[in-house]
């Protein structure tokens, strides 16, 4: 009997300690289990960043910039976020990302090329499928810090020269099936892309049932989706005529 009450006092002790620490946890405050918000700014801490934002930018490309709005990382601190626009008669929207002075990076050459890139890419989509959509292109070197600097050269003229195999294209598509030719249709936009010297690609094409094109603008997509095509790695080395190791037969 006194090992029974023992075991017992031992389980109800046990359950005491639990309990006490649930409550405890429980009548801790927000503020000590979140993390503190290190996002506030001062005016002279903002004013600073925009500065040397376009100080960068200045050293950087030797143009001017407009910033139009500075964020601090809420969790961190001392990371930064500006966004603004260049003053490269294109007004190219560009973030700049890190802390000052010297450890900044930013978005220009992307940005810069993916606007040069997107008419051109959409005309070739659209002689190439039955098109339903392009997304906007993607075009960046990744976490690598692009080494352009001064006046960049138009994307052209580097695809001209060779390509640059840090960038990499990336591509969403939506099409329709083309009477069963949207097959060869990928393999056409795919051989476009390699003549103008693209690389390193990751590029998703959605082929739909041609009953979408009459169905109602709210419908689930889903449904008429039949196949997904995803395509990567560098172009010039994949076989654009035997596509099947990229391709997602859709069941519905």
């Amino acid at each position: 009997m006194q090992n029974t009450w023992r075991r017992l006092g031992t389980s109800v002790g046990t359950i005491i300690v639990l309990l006490m620490l649930m409550l405890l946890v429980s009548g801790c405050t927000s503020e000590s289990i979140l993390p503190k918000d290190e996002s506030y700014m001062t005016q002279t801490e903002e004013k600073k960043v925009k500065e040397a934002a376009i100080q960068y930018i200045k050293n950087r490309y030797n143009k001017g910039f407009e910033v139009k709005q500075v964020s601090k990382d809420h969790v961190f601190g001392g990371y930064y976020i500006i966004e603004g626009y260049m003053e490269d008669g294109k007004n190219t929207q560009v973030y700049i990302t890190g802390n000052p002075p010297n450890d900044f990076d930013d978005t220009y050459v992307a940005r810069l090329w993916e606007n040069e890139l997107e008419p051109r890419i959409k005309g070739i989509a659209e002689q190439s499928f039955d098109l339903r959509l392009m997304k906007p292109v993607g075009y960046s070197s990744g976490k690598k810090r692009a080494k352009y600097t001064g006046e960049v050269p138009s994307v052209y003229e580097v695809l001209k020269n060779g390509g640059d195999q840090d960038f990499e294209l990336n591509l969403d598509l939506e099409v329709y099936p083309h009477n069963g030719k949207f097959e060869e249709d990928i393999s056409k936009f795919l051989n476009e892309l390699r003549k103008m010297n693209f690389n390193n690609v990751i590029i998703t094409i959605y082929v739909y049932k041609d009953e979408l094109k009459t169905a109602p603008k709210n419908i689930r997509t889903g449904k008429y989706l039949l196949y997904r095509y995803n395509i990567f790695g560098d172009i010039q080395k994949i076989d654009i005529n035997n596509l099947d190791q990229y391709k997602t037969v859709i069941k519905h």
